[in-house]
């Protein structure tokens, strides 16, 4: 791996972990301030709906400026943000005020939502073929190893220092992201065309995606899901706590931090055995995806909290395996302009399940109870992987996605 590799590496990683910390202080100040936990919730919403709408724009954006710098004009778009949110937190808390608050949070988000796609292609242009598994497991691990950390003493840091320290130290992230990205070079940047059409470019990344019969079978995979990746919101995984294992809060910590801590161990698993997946990237996948499936239907049955820790523990390396192999048959199919407009329809159509089904998953949960909604989810995510079986290897429509790219 080379320095421009590593360069991206620490940049994701302290932008991923800011944003984490940034998300905490501004749930706990709207929390403090109104005593509302609808609206301390409305702060994923928020930022869920402007990260789609970023992504819906993206692909008209990134035909006009070079990654790198779209990258950075996104960084400086945020500590800008993030500075007045700060101005903004030590005003008396009104009506305007609170709507303020929010445009901010949209606009942060907005921003922040252009660096995963734009990364992605990224890789694409600085890591050689034969070493993509490796490197999308390193940054994987790393940042979910950050994330973790972030999200486990973010409540230390902010009980210790409060929100506007806590804000500072989120903008130090966000600026030595800049900086970090200043020492990436690519040596063959996508040529930047500022004459194409804007409705060409927002419907190129759409085309491309339902066109290709194996990224066609991807993307229905990957959106079958996302419906069942509802599960793991906090509300639903605290109601499973509750009433399917019979504990309080703590375990509800242990069973979070457990699946966690199975993420960081699955990167640096599949980053020690990354050769055994080249050119085995589709069987991988498939079997990350079915193992995932089976595990989360068994885990609707489990009474035992140390089996149900047990099961998010595996369920950690399954995901991996299976999202590292489908992340890099996207990058291996594709080049690194057609890749961000790809990444960026894929992430519209994600984020829109998922904003659906959190609104409704709730009300499910009352109505046929939480374990049900795991046994489901299980079902799904096996129906998926037996679709993309099939579809990819049955029928052969996942034979190019090993290797060769797509024209943008």
């Amino acid at each position: 791996m080379n320095r421009s590799f590593y360069a991206l590496l620490v940049s994701q990683t302290a932008t991923n972990l800011g944003f984490a910390l940034y998300t905490m202080a501004v749930v706990l100040h709207l929390y403090n301030e109104t005593g509302s936990t609808a609206l301390s919730a409305a702060v994923t919403l928020v930022s869920v709906i402007s990260r789609m709408i970023s992504n819906i724009l993206l692909p008209s954006i990134s035909d006009r400026f070079q990654p790198v710098n779209l990258l950075k004009c996104s960084q400086i778009s945020q500590i800008v943000l993030i500075t007045g949110l700060m101005i903004l937190f030590s005003q008396q808390m009104t009506d305007v005020m609170l709507m303020t608050i929010f445009l901010v949070l949209a606009l942060v988000s907005f921003f922040n939502g252009i660096f995963s796609p734009i990364k992605m292609s990224m890789v694409k242009a600085v890591v050689p073929k034969e070493q993509r598994v490796k490197a999308n497991s390193l940054l994987s691990s790393v940042d979910q190893t950050f994330l973790f950390a972030g999200w486990t003493f973010g409540g230390i840091l902010l009980a210790f220092l409060g929100k506007q320290s806590t804000l500072i130290i989120t903008i130090i992230l966000l600026v030595s992201s800049i900086l970090s990205l200043f020492l990436i070079k690519i040596s063959q940047s996508p040529a930047v065309n500022s004459n194409v059409r804007m409705l060409s470019s927002l419907t190129a990344g759409w085309k491309l995606l339902f066109q290709d019969k194996g990224l066609r079978v991807l993307i229905i995979m990957d959106l079958i899901e996302a419906w069942a990746g509802t599960i793991w919101i906090g509300a639903i995984t605290l109601t499973y706590v509750e009433d399917a294992l019979g504990k309080g809060e703590s375990w509800w910590g242990y069973i979070n931090g457990g699946y966690y801590l199975g993420t960081i161990a699955g990167g640096i698993l599949i980053y020690r055995l990354s050769y055994l997946l080249q050119g085995r990237l589709i069987i991988f996948m498939l079997i990350g995806s079915s193992a995932f499936g089976i595990l989360t239907f068994g885990y609707g049955f489990v009474s035992n909290p140390f089996l149900a820790l047990l099961l998010v523990l595996l369920m950690g390396p399954s995901y991996q395996l299976r999202d590292l192999a489908q992340t890099t048959m996207y990058q291996n199919r594709s080049d690194e302009t057609t890749l961000t407009k790809i990444l960026a329809a894929k992430s519209v159509l994600n984020e829109l399940i998922f904003v659906f089904s959190i609104l409704g998953i709730g009300v499910l949960t009352d109505l046929i109870g939480v374990r049900l909604i795991y046994i489901l989810s299980g079902v799904l995510l096996i129906i998926s992987s037996i679709f993309g079986f099939f579809q990819l290897k049955l029928q052969g429509k996942g034979n190019a996605l090993e290797a060769g790219n797509l024209e943008g």
